[in-house]
């Protein structure tokens, strides 16, 4: 039993120690009603701390035309090893093409192309042929290199994201999203060479076997300059369009020190007077309005400190003190509009995120909780809360709280009942011997000889006692 009290005791302490983690959930704002967005899907993200400024529609899973050939490009560059290579277009390649009126380069059957120099094809021109001949070349065949595209895809964890080809063309099973698209682009910026490419305002393509030297200039009309639509921040990347997935642009710009992705889909195409001489692309237009906006409108401001308190809980078995200061777990700043006095700001403890019985000892520094800087009722940002100083634990408060708990613990409960239960059961034995022996203590037996009654003598009963006569029946006189 002693071993049985001392085990109990010391895990009852051990768990004592035991504090919960609590986990940051990073927020999100999202500006919309600043841009009336005529595109079906805008997505814009700061890619210095990955706040999102614009989200429409963000996860639909949408056709994506040409934003494909982004994909065909990384997969082509994560296996290439060698991107001066010479590669022979195929008439199967280009077969593949055939009828569909598609954006190409014009090569030509039988035309010896550079590994680079079909990226540039397949990213600036955006040339269809382009992305049937690289994947040839990488896996032998289209439909295997439309595997290794896939495979991409979920090798960065997208579940909303799948392709049935190369170029991008529309057709069935062939989608994404721009959440998805994010993540891809993020990716890519990783390679110099895709970064490289995507931001070449032109492309000369030098002479090959079967032409002379071509210059083609980028779809992305945020890089031409003499274009209504130039954005001389606007870095890459790439364009598209289908009938379904309307007109579509994904690109990055840089300034000022922040940097911005920006995608948008489903884009109208519209004539904008009666002579049909003048037409706007909506997603160049929506755009370059998104950028200006946000390197105009949206700053990076500091918000809090380490060194300011949000909140103080109590603490208990601690020595010395009974409380704990619970400060930001760094310093935050936020992407928020630059005219907001961040004065008003709010930063509140999130409801529940704090244990409502912490114990010492507690680490200056350790997680604690959560709280929220609102602004105007709206949550901007969500930080973690540690504690700002060490609490340290009294060992005698910390015995007490062990034994206490021990001895009403559910386990120590059952044992009480146990008791109770045994100690009842031998009373009710006791109180039911005890009854059984007054009982008998006189018994009535027959004999032959009379006895004495109150109305006369008894011929056949006579009163013996204790229990020896119960056992001499057949007793001679």
């Amino acid at each position: 039993m002693k071993r049985r009290l001392t085990f109990f005791i010391i895990t009852m302490l051990i768990i004592t120690l035991l504090i919960p983690t609590v986990l940051i959930i990073p927020a999100s704002a999202a500006y919309n009603n600043e841009i009336d967005f005529q595109s079906e899907i805008v997505y814009m993200e700061n890619l210095d701390n990955n706040t999102v400024i614009f989200n429409k529609n963000s996860s639909k899973r949408t056709p994506m035309a040409s934003l494909t050939k982004i994909t065909t490009a990384l997969v082509v560059l994560d296996h290439c090893d060698n991107l001066d290579e010479k590669v022979t277009v195929s008439a199967s390649a280009l077969a593949v093409l055939k009828g569909t009126n598609s954006s190409t380069a014009g090569t030509k059957v039988g035309e010896v192309l550079t590994v680079r120099e079909l990226l540039y094809l397949l990213l600036v021109r955006s040339a269809n042929e382009a992305s049937c001949i690289l994947a040839e070349h990488i896996a032998g065949d289209i439909p295997s290199f439309v595997d290794m595209m896939n495979d991409f895809a979920s090798s960065l964890g997208l579940k909303n994201t799948h392709y049935v080809n190369t170029h991008g063309l529309d057709a069935d099973g062939h989608y994404t999203t721009a959440e998805d698209l994010a993540t891809i682009i993020k990716y890519a910026l990783q390679n110099e060479t895709f970064c490289e490419i995507v931001s070449s305002p032109t492309y000369t393509q030098k002479e090959t076997n079967k032409r002379k030297e071509t210059i083609y200039t980028n779809t992305n009309n945020l890089l031409i300059s003499n274009s209504s639509y130039y954005y001389e921040p606007c870095k890459g990347i790439k364009t598209g369009s289908t009938d379904n997935a309307g007109h579509c642009l994904a690109s990055y710009a840089t300034k000022n020190g922040y940097t911005y992705l920006c995608i948008i889909i489903g884009a109208p195409y519209e004539l904008l007077n009666e002579d049909a001489t003048i037409k706007t692309n909506f997603a160049f237009r929506e755009t370059k309005q998104a950028y200006e906006w946000v390197f105009s409108n949206i700053k990076l401001k500091n918000i809090c400190t380490t060194t300011d308190v949000v909140d103080v809980v109590d603490v208990d078995l601690a020595r010395k003190t009974d409380h704990v200061r619970l400060v930001p777990a760094s310093d935050v700043s936020t992407l928020m509009p630059a005219n907001v006095d961040t004065s008003l700001l709010e930063i509140k403890t999130v409801p529940g995120s704090v244990p409502t019985d912490l114990k010492a000892p507690i680490k200056a520094g350790e997680v604690l909780g959560q709280a929220e800087i609102k602004y105007a009722g709206d949550t901007i940002e969500t930080i973690d809360l540690v504690a700002g100083e060490d609490v340290a634990r009294s060992a005698s408060a910390a015995l007490k709280y062990g034994i206490k708990n021990f001895f009403t613990s559910k386990f120590m409960r059952v044992i009480y009942i146990a008791i109770a239960l045994l100690i009842l059961i031998i009373l009710g034995l006791r109180y039911y011997n005890k009854n059984i022996r007054k009982s008998k203590k006189y018994r009535v037996v027959k004999t032959n000889t009379p006895i004495r009654t109150a109305t006369g003598f008894n011929k056949k009963y006579k009163r013996t006692t204790g229990f020896k006569n119960l056992n001499n029946k057949k007793r001679r006189r």
